[in-house]
């Protein structure tokens, strides 16, 4: 498999993460219970201009973190991950919150990509001083429960969203994988 690095999201980023989200139309398969929302990347999607995403991730310096999932042989992003450093900053139900999200783009699926995008994010949330996390899944999310499960994820249990319709499995991770 090619090497992937996690780069931190900037202003600069613009292009890259413009064409990141173009690799999401709206027929694609979705992992979440609203068939518009790109998985773990907090409504990137609902934003027309990137700028004002970009903007909302500067905003959260300091508390939340996003990275580009980047191939080191071509510099192509193949996803997206996002650390929360502390859970109270997920905007979703308590119930639900998640420390990373994480998506792949379509068209690079099933390289293993969303395991070593994982691991390094896992890295990362050490680096802040979390020696554990939680992670979240749609218990349709075959891949997801998969991937987490492959970094070690426990699971913990599973919560029904009333909101959504869905069942939520919760796990918990180490950061010292």
């Amino acid at each position: 498999m090619d090497e992937l690095m996690l780069v931190p999201v900037s202003a600069d980023d613009a292009a890259a993460v413009a064409e990141y989200r173009s690799a999401f139309p709206a027929q694609t398969a979705r992992v979440t219970a609203d068939e518009n929302r790109i998985p773990g990347l907090d409504c990137l999607e609902e934003y027309e201009d990137i700028a004002d995403w970009l903007q909302y991730v500067s905003d959260s310096e300091g508390r939340i973190t996003w990275f580009r999932t980047v191939r080191v042989s071509d510099g192509k992003t193949v996803g997206m991950v996002i650390l929360r450093h502390a859970l109270e900053y997920d905007d979703d139900d308590p119930e639900f919150c998640s420390h990373i999200g994480y998506s792949v783009r379509p068209d690079e699926r099933r390289k293993g990509y969303a395991k070593a995008q994982l691991r390094l994010a896992l890295r990362e949330a050490k680096r802040l001083g979390l020696d554990t996390v939680r992670l979240v899944c749609a218990d349709f999310n075959t891949g997801s429960r998969k991937t987490i499960a492959a970094c070690g994820g426990v699971l913990i249990d599973t919560v029904y969203g009333e909101e959504s319709g869905i069942h939520v499995l919760r796990f918990d991770a180490a950061t010292d994988i």
